[in-house]
């Protein structure tokens, strides 16, 4: 995974159409699937390989702790829908969806603008026909910095990356082939709850 400023991976995708749609609402362009006959979506599923409970790797405070498991909530609704068949999702969006309505559970764990680089990065990898990745590990992240509004969570994610529908990595702009991507999330609390703000991440072969 790779960094694009504070936006995060490398998620300036050139996907056909896909370029010039809006995050937040996005229209679909071009030829694709015929309009569904329903856009409802089950919950995100996570990876086996993502834990389920986050720490430090030493003791942590009540606050650290709920930092932590807003960040790890937020990365496995991420790979949840990831993971998701793209062919209903691209349908949806080529019958004039919007990502918001596609992926909703973004807004609970993300706000601009994270929110819009992770939505926009979705529809990059739905409309480019490409599988999700198959596993991901959320390795060990920690409290850099920690503020009574703001948090700074720095870590490692390694996945095995997106790939083709014929098994081959996917393009490197949309997280294609295996890899980590190491940096640093920035979190606000808003409304009683942690939500990434701002991140940046850049490639690495493995995670430390």
């Amino acid at each position: 995974m790779g960094s694009h400023g504070q936006e995060g991976r490398v998620r300036n995708w050139t996907v056909g159409c896909a370029l010039g749609m809006a995050a937040m609402g996005l229209t679909a362009c071009g030829s694709g699937s015929s309009s569904p006959t329903s856009t409802v979506r089950p919950s995100p599923t996570t990876s086996a390989a993502g834990p389920t409970t986050t720490t430090t790797g030493g003791s942590t405070t009540g606050d650290q702790a709920a930092v932590l498991n807003a960040w790890q909530s937020a990365q496995q609704t991420l790979y949840g829908y990831l993971q998701a068949p793209w062919q209903q999702d691209r349908a949806n969006l080529v019958a004039g969806q919007t990502a918001s309505t596609l992926w909703p559970d973004l807004t609970s764990y993300f706000v601009d603008p994270a929110l819009k680089s992770e939505q926009t990065f979705l529809v990059g990898v739905k409309m480019g026909q490409l599988n999700g990745p198959t596993s991901f590990d959320l390795g060990t992240p920690k409290v850099s910095a920690l503020t009574p509004t703001t948090a700074t969570v720095t870590g490692c994610i390694f996945d095995t990356g997106t790939t083709t529908a014929g098994g081959k990595p996917g393009p490197a702009t949309l997280d294609g082939g295996a890899g980590g991507g190491e940096g640093s999330w920035m979190l606000q609390l808003i409304g009683g709850s942690w939500k990434i703000a701002s991140f940046k991440t850049s490639s690495v072969a493995k995670c430390p």
